[in-house]
């Protein structure tokens, strides 16, 4: 985890060595006014654009180039769908083991609990403000995500029991377990970007400088074959995020006596609810139709950690009382993306890419398991040293006006 934080410093600093370098005032002489500006000739040098004092999209004074083309947009939006599969990091410990054997043999454990590909969301609104800066609302979700594992008696002199326990109906000579962990993230972040862009003059390089007056460009470009534009834009941005990580792992168990089966479980749910500020910059390079961004962001945030668990023994009674208890903690949390980019119009873009998200210091289910039924109180000691580490893929639309 060291080397992914300092992944992220890495990528910072390459992300603000990108910034684009204003223009001087000797670059090319201002028409007057009522003039018109003409095509500049074939073995004429093209001039390099002008700076915007204040541009008419808000761009900072001496930021943003003169340019037919926006790489800070006024209002832009997102959706993309995200698969992303869940690597928590908690301590692997057995869960049913064969106490017949010496020493025991483990049947089921928590490295047995892997998680697949699983559905998501993201989605971000923002609008230019003045002077560059943006106002900008986004929300991460990851939705319920699930793994499995089960253990049968292998043999019927086989002694089934949860590790160092002898205390119970179901939970002692089980004949089968079946443990269900799932885990679920929602995350939502306002943050206050300060972008810097420029594009090249696109009309020049094809040769259609009189159709630019008449149009604006924007209509000529596609006429004249301008499709090689180049932009290029860089935000850094600072903002607040809260994200919500809900866990829960149940394991089930049956024994059977007398050709009837008994049913136990023992249930365990956590919430994480961490709030705080983080930074982040966001690099974007367009070539005509096609182009990449790469986000990356941190923050350090408290986490309200809370768990609860309960154990119900057969014939359905409380094998031991339902217990909670809380704490917080700090945590840290990291993200990156890299997306290639196609321009379907002036507006719409497709967006395809890979996500990295991890967090540390989270209160993960299989971290509270304790099997020590006999003694009260207990499960009531709160874990919080577990970590999560999400990676998939994302796919979108984007719009940007």
């Amino acid at each position: 985890m060291n080397a992914m934080r300092l992944a992220v410093g890495i990528l910072f600093v390459v992300l603000a060595s990108k910034t684009c370098a204003p223009a001087t005032a000797q670059d090319v002489e201002q028409p007057s006014e009522g003039s018109v500006r003409q095509a500049p000739a074939p073995d004429q040098q093209r001039p390099t654009a002008t700076p915007v004092t204040k541009s008419q999209d808000g761009g900072l004074e001496g930021c943003c180039f003169a340019s037919c083309c926006d790489a800070c947009p006024s209002v832009y939006g997102q959706v993309e769908a995200l698969f992303m599969k869940q690597e928590p990091r908690f301590t692997r410990q057995p869960i049913v083991v064969d106490a017949s054997t010496t020493p025991s043999t483990t049947l089921l454990s928590t490295s047995d609990l892997d998680f697949n590909f699983d559905p998501g969301l993201r989605a971000t609104v923002g609008m230019r403000l003045c002077g560059g800066r943006a106002l900008e609302f986004s929300y991460f979700g990851l939705f319920q995500g699930t793994a499995s594992a089960a253990a049968v008696s292998p043999s019927p002199s086989a002694f089934l029991i949860f590790p160092d326990n002898y205390f119970g109906n179901v939970f002692v000579g089980m004949s089968g377990a079946q443990v269900n962990y799932s885990s679920w993230l929602h995350s939502f972040e306002v943050n206050l970007p300060c972008c810097c862009g420029c594009c090249d003059e696109c009309c020049d390089e094809c040769g259609c400088g009189a159709a630019r007056d008449e149009c604006g460009c924007g209509a000529a470009r596609d006429e004249c074959g301008c499709a090689a534009v180049r932009c290029r834009s860089f935000e850094w941005f600072a903002g607040f995020r809260y994200i919500d990580v809900g866990e829960e792992l149940n394991i089930s168990a049956q024994k059977t006596v007398s050709s009837e089966v008994e049913n136990g479980n023992y249930n365990i749910r956590t919430a994480n609810q961490l709030f705080g500020a983080q930074l982040g910059a966001r690099l974007r390079r367009t070539w005509g139709r096609f182009g990449w961004e790469a986000t990356g962001k941190a923050g350090v945030f408290g986490n309200d950690a809370r768990e609860t668990q309960s154990a119900t023994d057969f014939p359905d009674f409380a094998l031991r009382p339902t217990v909670s208890s809380s704490r917080g903690e700090v945590a840290f949390v990291g993200e990156m993306n890299l997306s290639a980019l196609y321009r379907l119009t002036d507006v719409w873009n497709l967006r395809a890419g890979y996500s990295l998200m991890w967090i540390e210091d989270l209160a993960l289910a299989p971290d509270q398991l304790d099997f020590n039924f006999a003694t009260s109180p207990s499960g009531n000691q709160l874990r919080t040293g577990g970590g999560m580490f999400l990676h998939g893929v994302n796919v979108g639309l984007e719009a940007r006006w």
